[in-house]
């Protein structure tokens, strides 16, 4: 008896390892990331995620414009996502103010995934919390590829 129940344990075990490599994986495609800059007359989207992106300058968004999203381009978003504390995000300091007299369009980085959603204070467009400047460059990046496409 003792034997059939360690042989069990050991199949839950191996079982949940393979539900959590599973989740991970799933969870992973679930992420979607979003920089947004807006001021009076201006909007800007860039949503990117691990099989397409879009880009879309319509503040209703019914002009959005899909790409595919390479594995590379998809793999260097995730790796700069991961160096940023998601916890800190919406406590995140705008290094300058311009937005407050229309000196330039505010803008956020939004984090989703299945479970959450997770947001940045607002910024000055072009100049993000110094935590989160790669990541937003690698996002501006995707118009440039858009152009080419």
């Amino acid at each position: 008896m003792k034997i059939i129940l360690s042989f069990l344990a050991i199949i839950l075990i191996t079982k949940d390892c393979d539900t959590a490599a599973t989740s991970h994986n799933t969870q992973e495609q679930g992420i979607t990331i979003i920089y947004q800059a807006s001021s009076r007359g201006s909007f800007e989207e860039i949503t990117v995620s691990k099989d397409s992106f879009s880009i879309s300058s319509d503040r209703a968004k019914k002009d959005i414009t899909f790409y595919k999203t390479t594995s590379k381009d998809w793999n260097e978003s995730l790796k700069l996502l991961d160096a940023i504390k998601l916890n800190q995000l919406p406590n995140l300091k705008a290094p300058t103010s311009m937005r407050q007299y229309d000196g330039a369009a505010h803008a956020t980085l939004i984090i989703k995934n299945d479970k959450e959603e997770i947001k940045s204070n607002s910024f000055d467009h072009g100049y993000p919390p110094e935590e989160i400047k790669s990541l937003v460059e690698k996002l501006l990046s995707f118009k440039k590829l858009a152009s080419k496409q």
